[in-house]
């Protein structure tokens, strides 16, 4: 049975001094007769400790405070685990203070270093994660794990959209944030009784149903603009004939682009979820992607976009001036480039095989039958 940890400071342990005379002050823990040692960072002379205290030094007061702070930290460590309903190895302890592995932790120390730690996470999510943490952190400082319950949750949706942001958005935010729980008790930092998303249920979005007809894209195509604006709507009608996620459109370089049987094809691997897309840009919607694409001298100039915020906004005046009452954002061109290939009499598992879906029941998810094909059924 483990025993609980026993804490106390040790002033220069190894029996040496640095080149400035000055030595470590390390906290030592002992466990059933193991023992770990933390540096506190805190290297004083010989004549300035004294009995466990730091003395005749003129942060006297402040040091003291800090490393006894800093043991203290570390007992709400071990308490954690106990509370949680397990005594902390000192592998366990360790581990916790030193990677913020502790529900006493900052919540964005904790997902920072899930981050740092983890091997199969794209630049998507952890990008993703660090929104999240901004987005903690404007609603409610210093929170951590042990904060989040049902009531946090709740203000914190509630927080959300007051800020203007949409119900996808949010929705994304605690999505988010429920992997990060969910991190968090498969490491037993908390108890799966304590998961609060046990009582909170993350709102459904249906954003998937909408998107652009042919004609839609073909008005938005036939629109004389020029700079930023003209720009933004090459990539969006280019991706709606190639759809993309924002996130791969962006990063497109002439590496992508692939020569078979004579055709060019964008292949690459998502950033989202690592599988391929394969679009034959010059033979599907008879070429209209090369088209687009024939303005540019290559392809990273058309994908040079900016922000997804800053290009979904300039979409939003391209819709405008071309009538179109639909809600403007880059996404949108994924949902229109399934529905119309499907419209077009493509098979559900080569449109999955061109989107880079990895199931699918996803390709599904985003296809929407519209008018013109009913009647032709």
């Amino acid at each position: 049975m483990l025993q609980k940890i026993r804490f106390r400071l040790i002033y220069n342990r190894k029996k040496q001094l640095n080149s400035e005379g000055k030595a470590l002050v390390q906290v030592e823990c002992l466990q059933n007769g193991r023992r770990s040692y933390f540096s506190t960072r805190v290297y004083i002379k010989p004549e300035q400790w004294e009995n466990g205290f730091v003395v005749n030094h003129p942060l006297a007061d402040d040091l003291n405070a800090y490393i006894y702070q800093f043991i203290l930290d570390m007992q709400k460590v071990e308490f954690d685990f106990i509370r949680h309903g397990s005594a902390p190895t000192l592998a366990q302890l360790r581990n916790a203070v030193l990677n913020s592995m502790s529900a006493s932790a900052p919540i964005a120390d904790f997902i920072n270093s899930v981050n740092k730690h983890s091997a199969n996470r794209g630049k998507h999510t952890l990008d993703s994660y660090q929104t999240l943490i901004k987005h903690i952190g404007r609603f409610q400082k210093n929170v951590t794990l042990k904060d989040i319950d049902v009531d946090f949750l709740n203000r914190f949706a509630s927080w959300s959209k007051e800020q203007g942001m949409s119900p996808s958005t949010v929705s994304g935010r605690l999505k988010n944030l429920r992997a990060i729980i969910n991190e968090a008790i498969v490491r037993k930092l908390i108890s799966a009784d304590d998961d609060p998303f046990k009582s909170f249920r993350i709102p459904k979005i249906r954003s998937r149903e909408e998107s652009l007809t042919m004609d839609e894209v073909n008005k938005l195509a036939a629109l004389k603009l020029r700079g930023r604006i003209g720009h933004i709507r090459d990539a969006f009608v280019f991706d709606c004939y190639c759809g993309l996620r924002f996130s791969d459109l962006t990063n497109l370089t002439d590496k992508d682009i692939t020569t078979i049987h004579g055709k060019k094809w964008i292949l690459l691997q998502t950033r989202k979820t690592g599988d391929t897309a394969r679009v034959p840009i010059e033979r599907i919607f008879r070429g209209k992607a090369m088209k687009v694409l024939e303005k540019y001298s290559n392809i990273s100039n058309l994908a040079r976009i900016g922000n997804n915020a800053s290009a979904n906004r300039t979409l939003k005046e391209v819709f405008i001036k071309a009538g179109i009452r639909k809600n403007a954002h880059f996404h949108l061109a994924r949902h229109t480039f399934i529905t119309l290939c499907i419209e077009e009499g493509v098979s559900i598992t080569t449109v999955q095989m061109m989107a880079g879906h990895s199931k699918i029941e996803t390709t599904r998810g985003y296809a929407k039958l519209g008018l013109s094909t009913i009647r032709k059924e």
